[in-house]
């Protein structure tokens, strides 16, 4: 997958999500994680994803209305053209603030830093990674600022990576580079056993097995996205969730496998999704790999901007379909195999791993069985 020409040694990755880039406030607190590697020597390389939130003018949100609000369905690749823009517009951005608060950066594309996507538009592939522009900058003593989320085909047509993205861009560069670790940064202090939005009393873990972390990415965690973690497993690249406004160490992501003792549970969960009924048994999965099986006529699909792109190509095939919007999934996560499972009220228990445990629900059963769900497997332990 990569292609390494040289190694730079002491090299740390540093992931800064929307929040972390949003505000003045948010990116002076980057700025101080990045000053604090930098003065300790280390070689940097900074992926940033876009700066704004759905409203803001730079929001990736924002730019795809300027498309939708013309009709739909939005041609894929004219969408990725569009949704790249808010990476590409935050990584010279973020450069020129380091670099004017005395820490010389250079800002690059996907493309520039050496990604090599398939042709997939919207949940394109890395298929190779030559960093040398990137090592050329790293010499040069300079922080490279990467725009996440976004690589580019053969012939230099821009793709993106699908959601969490900008996560994959990292930990893809990490491997590439040999780097010393990965570091993710966000608004909270790393990985909780679940969602701190929805249970309270959620708390954080200080090490999780790449294992577990990717079957919690799989059912829907956003903490890490499943190509991500798959791409560190093949490296062994270190990997620490970190809060940008905080000083505590997060959690460190290990590759060993965990302690016979380790009982750790954790809850994820995914939500807006629309469930699609065919008629005659199907081969959607195939034609479009991020659906969720739940048998052989009923799907999963996330209701996003390729949401209706992809029910056309399934109509294209002579499908008939029914769409249903609305439906959510909550999973129990262990670190072995799964437990017993519990009956939850107005939920259905559908395929998983062996050590996951996954219900299918209406998206106003979400709360109340995501609490059940953390007294009896979480609390009670």
């Amino acid at each position: 997958m990569q292609k390494n020409n040289g190694s730079a040694d002491s090299v740390i990755v540093m992931k800064f999500g929307g929040t972390s880039v949003r505000s003045e406030e948010s990116r002076g607190h980057a700025i101080k994680h990045i000053r604090t590697h930098a003065e300790s020597g280390k070689k940097l390389v900074v992926i940033v994803s876009a700066m704004g939130r759905k409203g803001e003018p730079y929001a990736t949100d924002t730019l795809i209305a300027l498309l939708k609000d013309l009709g739909e369905p939005v041609n894929p690749a004219e969408l990725d053209a569009v949704m790249s823009i808010g990476e590409t517009l935050s990584s010279a951005f973020f450069s020129h603030l380091l670099s004017q608060n005395g820490l010389p950066a250079e800002a690059f594309t996907g493309r520039q830093a050496g990604i090599l996507t398939d042709d997939n538009p919207g949940n394109a592939e890395i298929l190779e990674i030559d960093p040398v522009r990137i090592l050329k900058t790293l010499n040069q003593g300079k922080i490279a600022v990467v725009a996440g989320f976004q690589g580019a085909t053969a012939v230099g047509d821009v793709r993106t990576l699908g959601r969490g993205g900008s996560d994959t861009s990292a930990v893809a560069l990490g491997a590439a580079l040999n780097a010393e670790r990965v570091e993710i940064y966000s608004d909270v202090d790393g990985i909780a056993n679940c969602d701190p939005r929805q249970i309270s009393a959620a708390s954080f873990i200080n090490s999780i097995s790449a294992k577990q972390i990717l079957s919690m990415a799989n059912e829907g965690s956003s903490v890490l996205h499943p190509r991500a973690v798959k791409a560190s497993l093949k490296t062994k690249t270190p990997i620490v969730a970190r809060n940008t406004f905080s000083t505590a160490a997060g959690t460190t992501i290990f590759h060993h496998d965990a302690a016979e003792q380790s009982k750790l549970v954790t809850l994820a969960h995914r939500e807006n999704l629309a469930l699609i009924t065919f008629e005659e048994i199907t081969d959607a999965q195939n034609k479009v790999p991020d659906m969720i099986r739940i048998d052989e006529h009923r799907f999963l699909l996330k209701n996003d901007v390729y949401l209706e792109n992809n029910l056309k190509l399934f109509k294209k095939n002579s499908a008939t379909l029914q769409k249903e919007e609305g439906w959510a999934t909550v999973s129990v996560v262990f670190d072995k195999n799964a437990a017993k499972s519990k009956i939850l009220p107005n939920a259905e228990i559908i395929p998983s791993s062996d050590n996951v445990i996954c219900y299918l629900l209406k998206e106003e059963h979400l709360s109340s069985s995501l609490q059940i769900l953390y007294e009896h497997y979480i609390l009670l332990e």
